[in-house]
């Protein structure tokens, strides 16, 4: 019961669109603009770069709050609050409210990895900024950390690897959510995260 408390509340945090939110107090609905993605790399690039970082930190924080609440309240139950912090980045991409059609879950995955350890927050936030950076494609770079989580818990997560299968069920949502940008990266057609690449025709 615990374990499904848990999961229930992290979706509903995870429901929380902050995208959607920020996108309609500066009158823009953030699913027809840009990539058409109700995430903070959407509205980094199609409202501001402001407006994204406060984006990206309310979905770092929602995560990272259901982790730790339901860690607080279940008698520091960590699989739970695990559970949970992976049920918020599923409630990212899947929200009730929004035809279960969201974000595609990177900065709500960053909140997982900070209630995780801030090893793990450093380490996949490295590989996030140097991939985007060198290529411009945060896309990219998400889907590299969302692959490699899985790797990194099974050969350091002492606490996590009994839950091994579940992140990379978590992983494969993730890579699957890219699917469109895949295609777009292969197509050349990706929009670049900093503006240096526009639709290229």
């Amino acid at each position: 019961m615990v374990y499904i408390l848990g999961a229930v509340i992290g979706y509903l945090f995870g429901c929380i669109n902050i995208a959607f939110i920020v996108g309609k107090l500066k009158g823009v609905n953030i699913k027809k603009v840009g990539t058409n993605n109700a995430g903070a790399s959407n509205v980094f690039i199609s409202v501001g770069k402001i407006y994204g970082v406060i984006a990206a930190v309310g979905d770092i924080l929602k995560s990272f709050f259901a982790a730790l609440l339901v860690f607080a309240v279940f008698d520091q139950n960590y699989e739970a609050a695990v559970i949970s912090g992976i049920m918020a980045v599923i409630g990212h991409i899947y929200p009730f409210w929004m035809k279960f059609n969201g974000g595609k879950g990177l900065a709500s995955l960053m909140g997982l990895l900070l209630f995780l350890g801030f090893d793990y927050f450093a380490f996949f936030g490295i590989i996030l900024i140097a991939i985007t950076l060198i290529t411009d494609y945060i896309a990219l770079g998400t889907i590299t950390v969302a692959s490699l989580l899985p790797v990194y818990i099974l050969i350091f997560g002492k606490d996590t690897k009994s839950m091994i299968f579940i992140f990379i069920a978590l992983a494969a949502v993730i890579v699957y959510k890219h699917k469109d940008n895949i295609l777009r990266l292969k197509n050349g057609t990706e929009i670049g995260f900093l503006r240096k690449n526009k639709y290229k025709k």
